[in-house]
């Protein structure tokens, strides 16, 4: 039993060091420095008495906020109303306490480009924006052309009182943290790029194209702890790694890997408390985990594919079989 063990071992180190010998990427002769423009900063100190020159120069330097007839009364009054929402005002005074400085973030997010611009030399650098949403936990990330736009508001931590107050569930709620910033820009960035190469039709399909995201970003993020990168507690990732046979069993079983019932789909590959029909440890987004898995598979096994080559394939059972997956 105790030499199973150790060849078990040993098989998933192998694995694990074969993807990261293949993600092991050289960026030091990338130099990225993406243009990041604090929009909440400029926004909220504005000289209010004088309202119409401020905005010029916020049309000048925000052009993806204030742009068009700003001067219009109606525009005014609804900036007005925006600066003088009491949650507004508040997000942006506790910003000081919760995220105080953009420093760290921003030296994260030019570490990701620079892996992506590895991959994609040719692709232009994206803007970076952030302002206060006022709680837009629905789009906390919105790609705008080649603009990324981070509420920054809805990651200032999973015990923030406002989300409470709001009611958010906490299944929600616990991503809302500043480390999990770049990860989910990747998520919605990619999501964006790839959009044509992503639509599944059966559960199968549906885990792989999510997957292919997962393996992107940890392309991009190769130091993120695993926990990081799919957003979930350290006790979730390890019911993953634990239960990832048993869950592969779950779905061969109950025939839902060739089915397009969107029950299934919402269970295991949306967010939620916890995946329905499985233990109460067990994340709700185990679906996309095990798609990540037959997709890394897939790329330790077949090492002449390119990142590009792999995202843009949508022939999900041909990734499939040939990842020769089998937990």
């Amino acid at each position: 039993m105790k030499n199973a063990v150790i060849l078990f071992l040993f098989a998933i180190s192998l694995l694990s060091s074969c993807t990261e010998e293949r993600l092991n990427i050289d960026t030091s002769g990338i130099d990225v420095h993406l243009n990041f423009k604090h929009y909440e900063q400029d926004l909220f100190t504005i000289n209010r008495n004088n309202i119409e020159r401020s905005l010029d120069e916020l049309s000048l330097k925000h052009p993806i906020f204030i742009s068009g007839d700003y001067k219009n009364p109606s525009e005014i009054h609804e900036l007005n109303t925006y600066l003088n929402n009491e949650l507004n005002t508040k997000l942006f005074k506790d910003w000081q306490t919760k995220i105080g400085t953009y420093d760290a973030i921003e030296t994260e997010l030019n570490k990701a480009f620079s892996y992506f611009k590895h991959y994609y030399p040719n692709d232009s650098n994206p803007s970076i924006y952030t302002y206060i949403s006022g709680v837009n936990y629905e789009k906390p990330i919105i790609i705008k052309n080649n603009n990324i736009i981070i509420g920054i508001d809805m990651f200032y931590g999973k015990n923030y009182k406002a989300y409470q107050q709001l009611k958010i569930p906490q299944y929600l709620s616990k991503s809302y943290d500043k480390k999990y910033i770049t990860p989910i820009v990747f998520r919605e960035f990619i999501t964006q790029k790839f959009a044509p190469f992503l639509a599944g039709k059966t559960m199968l399909d549906n885990m792989i194209s999510l997957g292919k995201v997962e393996y992107f970003i940890e392309a991009v993020t190769p130091q993120l702890q695993d926990s990081i990168r799919f957003q979930f507690t350290t006790s979730q990732m390890n019911w993953c790694y634990g239960h990832e046979r048993a869950f592969w069993k779950h779905l061969t079983i109950k025939g839902l890997l060739f089915s397009n019932d969107y029950h299934a789909y919402k269970r295991f590959l949306q967010p939620g408390p916890f995946a329905s029909s499985m233990e109460r440890e067990s994340p709700a987004r185990i679906g996309i985990y095990i798609g990540y898995r037959i997709v890394k598979d897939f790329m330790d096994k077949n090492t002449e594919v390119s990142l590009n080559e792999l995202m843009t394939n949508t022939d999900f059972t041909a990734i499939f079989k040939a990842s020769k997956y089998n937990p």
